[in-house]
């Protein structure tokens, strides 16, 4: 993920639900707004009284959101294919806080939550999350899942208050205690330290290349065409052997824990995913800037000397 000029990893997780309980500080919470306020659960539908919530939550949230709930719901779509459930909290009439859930076969996933600004000292936005957990306990749901924490970046640390969660771990796809993640495993981290490793290896050889982080990664996710857009948030670039209608990149991929030397090329319509506001404070000698596509794997090691010696062969 990006925020600002600063790059963090998103990591995936997940509560399991046998034999959970909240703790202390976590049941206070809950006693003190259901004591306070009215709520209610109920399937999910979109209204003005909660695009107007989130006009007034999206004004005070320091960071992008879509231009409404609508669009942040659906995406453009006139309904979901989803089981979704909302957990309004009211304060009398007023509805104050918000939040979206999806039912599956054993699992429940937060999807979203909003909340008032003038009621931030509620904690309202970690109370309906702790709302979906009693409602997926009452219901019998074995895991809770409530989205990604940001290693780094505090915004989504509330989301670790909830009990031993665990990670999502991209090597072998599998669930493990985030409690024992490792620092250096941290994808962003993993795809640094291994990448400048990569460049030490190159300036051994006299090869000239750049590091580059790239904020255009996510353009894969907007879908409007079906092309292998390139999809990694840091590189290292090729000087040697650039050329005006090539790029010659070299990327680490944390989930099979080996370097890609890759032929990409320019797509011209960057404008139609980025607004060039998002650009512009992001200087050209740090910040790759071309949105490319992905045409050709041309190499694949498993450590920095092979690699390496591959691209001095070229």
């Amino acid at each position: 993920m990006c925020f600002g000029t600063d790059f963090f990893s998103a990591i995936w997780i997940r509560l399991p639900l046998e034999n959970y309980r909240f703790s202390k500080s976590l049941t206070k919470i809950l006693r003190k707004n259901q004591a306070q306020f009215r709520h209610e659960f109920r399937p999910a539908r979109l209204d003005a009284e909660k695009e107007k919530l989130y006009r007034l939550y999206r004004e005070h949230f320091s960071g992008m959101l879509a231009p409404s709930l609508n669009d942040s719901l659906l995406d453009g779509e006139a309904q979901s294919i989803y089981d979704t459930m909302e957990f309004a909290v009211y304060d009398g009439t007023e509805l104050i806080a918000v939040s979206f859930f999806d039912l599956g076969s054993e699992s429940v996933s937060s999807i979203m939550g909003i909340y008032h600004p003038e009621y931030r000292q509620y904690s309202l936005g970690l109370y309906t999350m702790l709302m979906e957990i009693v409602y997926a306990q009452k219901n019998n749901y074995r895991f809770f899942y409530p989205g990604y924490v940001v290693p780094g970046f505090r915004r989504f640390d509330y989301k670790l208050r909830i009990g031993n969660v665990d990670y999502l771990d991209l090597r072998g796809n599998e669930w493990l205690p985030f409690r024992n993640l490792p620092e250096e495993e941290i994808p962003m981290k993993k795809m640094k330290t291994c990448l400048d490793s990569l460049s030490a290896e190159l300036k051994a050889r006299g090869i000239a290349h750049f590091s580059y982080y790239y904020p255009l990664f996510e353009a894969n996710l907007f879908g409007f065409w079906r092309v292998p857009f390139f999809d990694y948030p840091i590189l290292l670039y090729l000087k040697a052997i650039e050329s005006e209608s090539a790029h010659y990149l070299v990327v680490f991929d944390p989930r099979t824990s080996q370097y890609q030397l890759l032929l990409c090329s320019n797509f011209d319509e960057v404008q139609f995913f980025f607004q060039e506001a998002f650009l512009s404070d992001m200087p050209n000698d740090q910040f790759f800037l071309h949105l490319i596509l992905i045409d050709e794997v041309l190499e694949t090691a498993s450590d920095a000397k092979a690699i390496a010696a591959f691209i001095e062969s070229m």
